[in-house]
């Protein structure tokens, strides 16, 4: 604490009262980024059906005109990668929303009644 706020115990709640409400507009932030990002998934996984959906229907193709090895078929390849990286960009987004709610639960602390100057973590967020 500065020497200005042990003169001044109100101006040291204001101060306090500022973080906590930077803290809140921050963390309010960032969970409309992590909404924004299941947003995402969900048209991630939809692509992802769809692009299996395609694979199956090649797959079938190629099975029809008499392929040995469908999945040696160029198009049935194309497929399978395509539905692969399209996972591959699920998951990322995924491990973004990770790091967002990390950083929540790093911002979040409350302050213990036995140590007045002390913090503790909040519990984990779900």
């Amino acid at each position: 604490m500065s020497t200005e706020s042990k003169d001044n115990p109100a101006r040291a709640i204001c101060t306090g009262c500022w973080c906590h409400l930077w803290t809140f507009t921050a963390n309010t932030a960032r969970r409309a980024r992590i909404l924004g990002r299941y947003t995402l998934a969900c048209w991630q996984q939809q692509k992802i059906r769809k692009a299996t959906r395609l694979l199956g229907e090649k797959t079938f193709q190629a099975l029809e005109r008499g392929e040995a090895n469908p999945l040696a078929a160029p198009e049935v390849s194309e497929a399978v990668q395509k539905a692969k990286d399209l996972k591959e960009l699920k998951e990322k987004n995924y491990l973004a929303i990770a790091a967002i709610r990390e950083k929540i639960r790093s911002s979040c602390v409350i302050a213990t009644p036995e140590k007045p100057g002390g913090v503790e973590d909040n519990p984990p967020l779900p």
